[in-house]
């Protein structure tokens, strides 16, 4: 009999909370389906933060600053991971970029 190989989760994974499964996978999936997830490398974690911020098109992102987004997210969650600024500056580079740079389109460009 084989054995399932175990699914390795990157390390920046987070579980979306919920006290029901149902509800997590249901939230992670609508995250899945954003029209965030048209960006390059874009973090799940990070279009459903964005969602729950009521922000739901990347139109929306063009001339917000990433800092103030943190804020606002911050307020709400205060668990959240510092890399979500790097999302956040990526984000928004993208929306506001025509042609973005291919070396700038990962969230890990932007960590400063």
């Amino acid at each position: 009999m084989k054995k399932k190989p175990k699914k390795l989760l990157p390390k920046d994974f987070e579980i979306p909370f919920s006290a029901n499964p149902e509800e997590a996978k249901r939230l992670r999936a609508e995250a899945m389906g954003s029209a965030f997830m048209r960006v390059p490398n874009f973090r799940v974690e990070a279009a459903r933060d964005l969602l729950d911020m009521g922000i739901t098109q990347l139109y929306q992102l063009s001339g917000r600053s990433p800092e103030s987004l943190l804020a606002d997210l911050l307020k709400r969650k205060p668990d959240t991971p510092s890399t979500r600024l790097a999302d956040f500056r990526f984000a928004v580079y993208f929306a506001e970029t025509p042609s973005p740079d291919r070396n700038l389109l990962h969230p890990s460009a932007w960590e400063k």
